[in-house]
């Protein structure tokens, strides 16, 4: 509950922060939407187990980027949407992260506008770091995709009985920490690099990471918390669509208050977790400085 009262502490200070978490959440509910629209439309030639649908898509993407054409086509466009969603996103998170900095540091209102200040202050910056997180992140992505290869091969031939289930159990397991550990590295990293970048001017990453690294396992279980919240309310708002969708009882008013519904819940959380990373990041830094200064 502590960390739901020193939101809603921030957000009365600064209600203007809503206005982002706002937006993400809107742009986040919307690619959900349609992501599971086209899944749920994939479903429906399914021919296979998952895991040979699976399989067989990742070959399906090898093969289509495999074409130089192709390749180059895809290239373009994943480029200009790169820069286009850091430039969007700069001019977003440059003004919302100084009036949430300047909440955090309890300082008074000045007249003139936080978020104009904060675009004249941190734009390039921001700019800077969304490229390189959402570069990252595609990496990230890949790397997972191909990681689950191996475990989806030999769980599927677990099922179906050409080999010892236990392997499919113990690799899937194997997979899934290793992933969950690079996950919550990777994304602790970056949602401290914020934070970081909107303090300090030079070595933001570095500072972060060290950060980051001295108070990780302190944070990990209130993030793991922000992220079974989320999954637990997906898997809840998935059920409830495909539920909808197999009785053939969807319309356009159900779907638009589904949509409405996910994505109030998750501007709620998005602010709590912001709010909860720059004043994580604020009280660790402190304690950081302080140690740093004993020694």
């Amino acid at each position: 509950m502590g960390i739901v009262n020193k939101a809603v502490h921030l957000i009365a200070k600064r209600p203007a922060v809503l206005l982002l978490t706002a937006l993400l959440s809107t742009v986040v509910c919307v690619f959900e939407y349609f992501f599971m629209t086209l899944f749920y439309g994939l479903t429906m030639f399914k021919t296979g187990s998952p895991f040979d649908d699976y399989v067989n898509i990742i070959q399906f993407v090898i093969n289509t980027i495999s074409v130089p054409e192709t390749a180059v086509k895809i290239i373009l466009a994943l480029v200009i949407a790169v820069l286009a969603a850091s430039l969007i996103l700069g001019l977003i998170f440059s003004g919302c992260f100084n009036i949430l900095y300047n909440a955090v540091e309890g300082k008074e209102k000045k007249a003139g506008s936080e978020f104009v200040q904060g675009i004249k202050k941190y734009f390039l910056r921001m700019i800077s770091l969304n490229l390189w997180t959402i570069c990252a992140f595609v990496i990230f992505i890949i790397y997972a995709l191909i990681a689950i290869i191996p475990a989806a091969i030999v769980v599927d031939n677990s099922i179906s009985g050409s080999m010892n289930p236990l392997a499919g159990i113990v690799l899937s397991i194997i997979t899934a920490a290793v992933l969950f550990f690079s996950y919550t590295f990777f994304r602790q990293y970056i949602v401290f690099w914020y934070p970081s970048a909107i303090v300090h001017d030079k070595n933001h990453f570095k500072l972060a990471k060290k950060i980051s690294d001295s108070n990780f396992w302190s944070l990990l279980s209130k993030f793991v918390a922000f992220d079974i919240t989320l999954v637990l309310f997906d898997i809840l708002y998935i059920i409830a669509n495909f539920t909808l969708a197999n009785t053939q009882v969807v319309s356009g008013t159900i779907n638009t208050i589904l949509i409405v519904v996910n994505i109030v819940f998750k501007t709620i959380v998005f602010a709590i977790l912001i709010c909860f990373v720059f004043s994580s990041f604020k009280k660790c830094s402190d304690d950081y400085k302080q140690k740093k200064a004993i020694r």
